[in-house]
């Protein structure tokens, strides 16, 4: 049976049987004088990584790590990371990527917390007397840890994601649905210790295609990813919609890629291209994709589209009843994506964690609260509204951020915007409005449009115009980085001024 996207389509059950380690040693030998993984200076086969691997491991178990226990991957952006991912995984125990451009204060809480004795850096790999193993060592099994990837900490502390072999299973399961082959070269953009990453390494390696890793220096400027797509023949990459906003206005002809993936905050914008585009949809708690959406012409805002085989989703309303088609609510999923939980925080795992209170099969028992409003549309697709913790009280009535956003860029060459509230002294939720533009635009004549097309109280009283939003470590907008006007407490003058 051939281990590409045949064996996707005739075979789910391989997904559900077997760890990753286990396939991608029968893909190894099916492509052994393939390129597997390859940066700017370096290439690996898949025989190479299979047998560097097997040996690294080896030296792992060796040295005393246990099974499921956290070894730290710094290796930055090249192939070592790849050998490290793979060889933690073969020993049993479980990776921990650490990105070198990390503030210091998150490497305390990961070391704080997980507690890993081995750092694989860079001066760990030169000091090894490398071997290639071709006997294969795989101590990974399905119910056990595999990798813990940070959330964010956007609306609170970052917590440690468990994932467990199984989960990274069913995640990639779901890759025919983008129609992944050995044919392709898939360029690794997101960040090793983004949830992403781990859906772009895992099956890009599964059916015999190339990962390209993008140097860090490249991830910053259109000008020099587009260069190292035409360079490397890049055929499929994932963007955050912000650089994808820039990729549109690229000539395409240039380029080899058949896909382009977008997702980890709402995608707004976009431009149909010679390549296709597809919004996704996912969170690091189901390993990384839920649903996809096709995205065909340029609209201010889209669907979030259907979700993956793998996964069963409700939308319910705030007593936890199922709500009806169109209505607004939380989304709630279950199925074998959904991880163990978080790291040593038993109270939020037990908060956002519950047992499935509706019918459901086997393999379904376990459902994740996303916090994530959304509603299905008459046309089948998932339509994402907002953020629980970015629904506001404004004047006694409930408003979404999200609405807002939307509205904003309708009436306005706005590219993107963040809407927040802040409360005054009095107690009252004041709403503000920070966006980028590539002109000036005047926010009094944009209130003007804006309360033609939405309620009064949904119309922010101040609105910034900004060069450029703070990013987090994970590239989405920092939404805690935008503070409150200093004239909060005077609502007549923060109008006027703003």
């Amino acid at each position: 049976m051939k281990w590409g996207l045949k064996m996707c389509s005739e075979d789910k059950n391989v997904f559900f049987e077997h760890t990753f380690c286990q396939i991608f040693h029968k893909t190894a030998m099916e492509y052994p004088d393939k390129i597997a993984v390859e940066s700017e200076s370096r290439s690996l086969s898949y025989q190479e990584l299979d047998e560097y691997s097997n040996f690294l491991a080896r030296i792992l178990v060796g040295s005393g790590v246990k099974r499921e226990e956290f070894v730290a991957i710094q290796t930055g952006r090249d192939v070592e990371t790849i050998i490290g991912i793979l060889a933690v995984l073969k020993a049993g125990a479980a990776y921990l990527y650490i990105d070198e451009s990390y503030p210091e204060a998150r490497r305390e809480i990961m070391q704080r917390e997980c507690q890993f004795k081995v750092t694989l850096t860079r001066e760990y790999f030169e000091n090894l007397a490398w071997e290639r193993r071709a006997k294969f060592f795989d101590r990974s099994k399905r119910e056990e840890l595999a990798v813990m990837i940070y959330t964010s900490g956007s609306t609170s502390a970052p917590k440690g994601v468990m994932l467990e072999h199984r989960n990274i299973m069913a995640s990639i399961s779901n890759m025919d649905r983008l129609g992944l082959n050995q044919n392709d070269k898939f360029c690794a953009f997101a960040s090793f210790g983004f949830v992403a990453s781990v859906y772009d390494v895992f099956s890009t390696l599964l059916v015999g295609a190339t990962l390209v890793i993008i140097p860090e220096y490249r991830r910053r400027k259109i000008d020099l990813i587009t260069q190292f797509y035409r360079e490397k023949g890049i055929t499929v990459t994932f963007l955050p919609p912000h650089m994808a906003m820039k990729l549109m206005q690229c000539d395409d002809s240039q380029f080899h890629l058949r896909l382009l993936l977008v997702g980890s905050e709402p995608v707004r914008n976009l431009q149909p291209k010679s390549y296709q585009i597809i919004n996704t949809y996912a969170a690091s708690e189901l390993c990384g994709v839920i649903t996809l959406y096709e995205i065909t012409s340029s609209e201010k805002s889209y669907p979030i589209g259907t979700f993956n085989p793998t996964i069963k989703g409700y939308i319910v309303d705030d007593k936890g009843n199922l709500t009806k088609p169109g209505e607004e609510g939380e989304l709630w999923l279950s199925g074998p994506q959904v991880c163990r939980g978080y790291y040593q925080r038993p109270e939020a795992t037990k908060a956002q964690f519950i047992e499935n209170p509706f019918p459901h099969p086997e393999g379904f028992e376990r459902v994740f609260q996303t916090r994530d409003i959304v509603c299905l549309a008459e046309d089948g697709n998932l339509r994402y509204i907002c953020r629980k913790d970015n629904m506001f009280k404004i004047r006694g009535f409930r408003v979404e951020s999200g609405a807002v956003e939307v509205a904003i860029l309708k009436c306005s060459s706005i590219k993107e915007v963040v809407v927040k509230a802040f409360e005054d002294n009095g107690g009252c939720n004041i709403l503000c409005a920070y966006f980028v533009a590539e002109e000036q635009i005047d926010v009094k004549e944009l209130k003007r449009k804006l309360k033609q097309i939405i309620p009064y109280y949904m119309v922010p009283t101040a609105m910034f115009q900004l060069e450029r939003f703070v990013r987090n470590v994970n590239n989405k907008i920092d939404r805690q980085a935008l503070k409150a006007p200093k004239e909060l407490n005077d609502y007549k003058l923060l109008e006027t001024l703003y």
